[in-house]
């Protein structure tokens, strides 16, 4: 009988030493996970159906906040303000994300959330469910974009800058001249491509217009070798202003321009043709 007792004491420790060793491992994971949680850069914050239970450090500076209690039942859709972006609610909005994220695996998307103080803020949000000894929760990353849309916008309006400086380069490199009452004289100089012809266009008819032109040369003698485009575009111009009253010349011919214009399978009856700028001068005035 003394021997079935020890028997069983000597069981109850081992299972005692089992369950300690248990309970000794699963409290160094939990710390290993708290202190994964409460360092990680990214704002980490942990939510149910109730509202957020948890939240790690990243994400009360992000929302300016001093106290995790402040956050506790609301839901990060209440971080928010009224509309999202695309003009939608985001109480009706995030319920959405919710369901697209456990329907999913997970769910990432970009979302307007507000700080404390009031500040808006764009953020990359990842939701991802996860199952607790408590009950399905949802586990979301916040990952602030604000300086990374700054930056995007700085090179949007650098990219609309630039064109603008492009645009104003092309106007200068093929200026407008007026060499005659009612003729217009512009001159090519260099490589002119597609968008090149079709702002030269633009300036030419504008000019035409403001000026009542009835002639404008079009010299070719600087230019290098303009493709089958540019080409063509030189020859649209000539149709277009036409429309206008006015006839077009372009002086310069090489043997290479004269070449690619027979190619060109346009109609070339409005555009006249010259050697020399000389030569395109005197007949446009006799146009005029």
């Amino acid at each position: 009988m003394a021997d079935t007792h020890d028997d069983e004491l000597a069981a109850l420790r081992a299972e005692n030493e089992r369950l300690r060793g248990e309970l000794t491992a699963l409290a160094q994971a939990e710390e290993r996970f708290r202190v994964l949680f409460e360092h990680s850069w990214d704002a980490l914050l942990i939510f149910d159906r109730t509202g957020i239970i948890d939240c790690n450090s990243a994400a009360l500076r992000m929302l300016r906040c001093d106290d995790r209690s402040q956050l506790r039942c609301l839901h990060p859709a209440q971080l928010s303000p009224e509309r999202q972006p695309d003009g939608r609610l985001s109480r009706e909005k995030s319920i959405e994300m919710d369901d697209t994220a456990r329907r999913r695996g997970a769910h990432r998307f970009e979302w307007l959330h507000q700080r404390l103080d009031g500040e808006l803020f764009p953020v990359e949000v990842t939701l991802t469910p996860v199952n607790l000894p408590s009950g399905p929760m949802m586990l979301v990353v916040w990952r602030d974009v604000s300086e990374l849309r700054a930056r995007e916008a700085e090179l949007r309006e650098h990219a609309v800058q630039l064109a603008l400086q492009q645009q104003v380069i092309r106007r200068l490199s093929t200026p407008v001249i007026s060499v005659a009452a009612g003729v217009l004289l512009v001159p090519i100089v260099g490589e002119l491509d597609r968008d090149g012809a079709a702002a030269m266009t633009s300036s030419v008819l504008q000019a035409i217009g403001e000026r009542r032109a009835r002639a404008v040369i079009l010299d070719l003698t600087g230019a290098d070798d303009l493709d089958v485009d540019t080409t063509a575009a030189l020859v649209r111009t000539g149709t277009a202003a036409s429309l206008l009253g006015a006839g077009v010349v372009l002086a310069g011919i090489g043997p290479s321009l004269a070449r690619t214009l027979v190619g060109l399978d346009l109609d070339l009856s409005q555009v006249r043709t010259t050697s020399t700028a000389e030569q395109a001068i005197a007949a446009a005035l006799a146009v005029v």
